[in-house]
C-alpha cells in the first residue's frame, strides 16, 4: 500500500464550493457515502496531486479544460467528460491553458464502490469517458452539494441513492451498451428470445450464431456487451431460474427437473445449481418449503 501523499494548489475562485463529510458508522457499513463534494472554478495554476488515499474520485468537466495523469497515462479533459479513479493510485489533475476549468466532483466510498469501479474499468479502456451535457451526473452532484450544505436525518440515505445513480451511469456509459432494451441490436434480442423460449433444447453457441447469420465471436462479444453474460452462460441462468420455479412449486424429482430444463445429466445439473446458488437442489427446495 503506497504512503498517503497530497499536494494541492488551491487556485479556485471564492465562489467555489468544497464540503467535507464525516460518515456515520451505519453509512460506512451499509451505504455509499460522500467524503467530500464540490464545485470548483479552477484558475490556470490549479492542480491536485495525491496517492495512497482510501477514496474514489469522480470529476465532471462543466466547461474549460483540464488534464489528468493516472496510471502512467495522460488524458485531456473537456466539457461533458468525466473521470472515475481509485485514489490509492497516483493521480495529478490540473487546469490547462489560461482559462477557468469548471468541475463538479465527489470523493466517495462504501462497501461496494470497488465493485462499481472494477465494472467501470472492465468496460472502459481509459478512466475518462464522454458523458455529455444531458448526462444525469452533473445534476446528481449538484444535488449532493445541496444535501451536504445542511445535514439532516436522511442526508446519508438520500446521498447513497444519488451516488448509486452516478455510479450506475458511469458503468452504463462505459459499457457503450445503451440505456434501454431499445438500444440492443435486433440479432441479440432475437437470441435472447430464442434462449428464453427454447431453453429445453440442446442449444450451442454455433447453433445460435448460425440462426442469426453471425459469427460465434461476434455474437459472444455483442451478447456480453448488451446482456452482461455470454450466450451459454445466459442459457444456464435461464435454466436455473426455471429449475428454481420447479423446486419451489412442483413436487417432481430432481432428475425430472433437470430434464425439463434441458440438462440430460442429473449430476451435472446438481453441480451447476450448487455453483450458482450455493445450495443443492434438494437443500434449496427444503429452504423454500419451510418458508411457505
Amino acid at each position: 500500500m503506497p504512503a498517503s501523499y497530497v499536494n494541492v494548489s488551491p487556485a479556485w475562485s471564492a465562489d467555489s464550493v468544497r464540503l467535507i463529510a464525516t460518515p456515520s458508522e451505519l453509512a460506512k457499513s451499509a451505504f455509499y457515502f460522500v467524503q467530500e463534494v464540490g464545485h470548483f472554478y479552477a484558475n490556470a495554476s490549479y492542480f491536485t496531486e495525491r496517492e495512497g488515499i482510501d477514496s474514489y474520485l469522480i470529476v465532471y468537466t462543466v466547461s474549460g479544460s483540464g488534464r489528468l495523469a493516472y496510471r502512467n497515462q495522460s488524458y485531456a479533459l473537456t466539457s461533458g467528460q468525466a473521470f472515475f479513479i481509485d485514489c490509492m493510485d497516483y493521480q495529478h489533475y490540473s487546469t490547462i491553458g489560461d482559462g477557468t476549468w469548471e468541475l463538479l466532483w465527489i470523493h466517495l466510498n462504501g462497501s461496494q464502490t470497488r465493485r462499481y469501479y472494477e465494472a467501470f474499468s472492465g468496460y472502459a479502456s481509459a478512466p475518462v469517458i464522454t458523458a455529455g451535457s444531458d448526462s444525469i451526473i452533473p445534476g446528481r452532484i449538484r444535488e449532493l452539494i445541496d444535501l451536504h450544505r445542511f445535514h439532516f436525518a436522511h442526508t446519508e440515505l438520500l446521498s447513497a441513492r444519488l451516488l448509486t445513480d452516478v455510479l450506475t451511469e458511469l458503468v452504463v456509459l462505459a459499457s457503450g451498451s445503451g440505456q434501454s432494451p431499445r438500444d440492443v441490436p435486433a440479432y441479440v434480442r432475437q437470441t435472447v428470445q430464442a434462449i428464453d423460449s427454447r431453453y429445453r433444447e440442446r442449444l450451442t453457441l454455433e447453433t445460435l450464431a448460425n440462426e442469426r447469420s453471425v459469427s460465434k465471436f461476434n455474437l459472444s462479444r455483442a451478447f456480453k456487451r448488451y446482456i452482461g453474460l455470454g450466450p451459454i452462460e445466459y442459457l444456464i441462468q435461464v435454466r436455473m431460474n426455471h429449475a428454481k420455479e420447479y423446486l419451489k412449486y412442483a413436487d417432481v424429482p430432481v432428475g425430472e427437473i433437470a430434464e425439463r430444463v434441458g440438462i440430460d445429466n442429473a449430476s451435472h445439473f446438481i453441480n451447476l445449481f450448487k455453483e450458482r446458488t450455493g445450495l443443492t437442489p434438494l437443500a434449496y427446495r427444503k429452504q423454500w418449503k419451510s418458508r411457505r
